[in-house]
């Protein structure tokens, strides 16, 4: 089937080069995520919709914030075999594509990944595969909390803690980074600073702050090395 690319843009198209940026792994490391495993009944840990474009691996945004998850998870040494298990059990029990998108607080301890489950006394963690409570005291911190939701669905993200105002929307800019502040793309800000060499002068030809501009130029600088 033909892909609709009126609609993708809607819910932005990154390429798996992108994603690999944005998770600072491989591009075959985040393409190996969006595989089934063979001989297995398991699906990939992250389903995109859209086809390859000339053998190129695309996903919208959600599946860019799933895989910024997964990055995580595997950082913290969960088997890849781990995570798909659980987002195989995640999208069947809550009828969701991209569970990992969601407003639900996901946390590890290295061996399992559990949700924050909400009573009126107090938050509690459960082990998403077995269904049983498990005990925070051995679980490091929430591991994302740079995602905005709408409605429990992400809908942006802010990639690097470094960089505060760069935000990833797919409302803006089809989707590319930008800053927040009348959502410049980073790419422009940055290509204007490397043309003039002066962030004040930058920061006047666009209307915003020198410090955004400044945020922009570190930005496009770490995804390039």
């Amino acid at each position: 089937m033909k892909m609709d690319w009126r609609a993708a843009v809607q819910e932005g198209v990154y390429p798996v080069a992108f994603a690999a940026k944005m998770t600072e792994m491989t591009n075959a490391r985040v393409a190996s995520w969006f595989r089934a495993r063979t001989q297995s009944t398991l699906g990939p840990a992250i389903i995109t919709q859209y086809e390859p474009v000339k053998g190129q691996l695309l996903m919208p945004f959600l599946a860019l914030v799933e895989a910024r998850f997964v990055a995580r998870f595997r950082k913290h040494g969960l088997s890849l075999q781990t995570i798909r298990k659980v987002a195989k059990k995640l999208r069947a029990k809550h009828d969701l594509l991209h569970p990992f998108a969601t407003q639900s607080r996901f946390r590890t301890d290295g061996r399992r990944i559990m949700m924050e489950i909400a009573d009126e006394e107090e938050q509690r963690l459960l082990d998403i595969m077995t269904d049983e409570w498990a005990f925070p005291s051995v679980v490091e911190p929430s591991l994302f909390d740079s995602v905005v939701y709408v409605d429990d669905i992400a809908v942006s993200m802010h990639p690097f803690p470094e960089f505060p105002n760069v935000i990833i929307d797919p409302r803006y800019a089809l989707g590319r980074p930008v800053v927040e502040d009348g959502f410049i793309p980073t790419r422009t800000l940055a290509a204007a600073y490397l043309a003039e060499g002066d962030l004040q002068s930058v920061a006047g030809w666009y209307d915003t702050d020198p410090e955004l501009v400044a945020q922009a130029v570190g930005f496009e600088q770490r995804i390039a090395a």
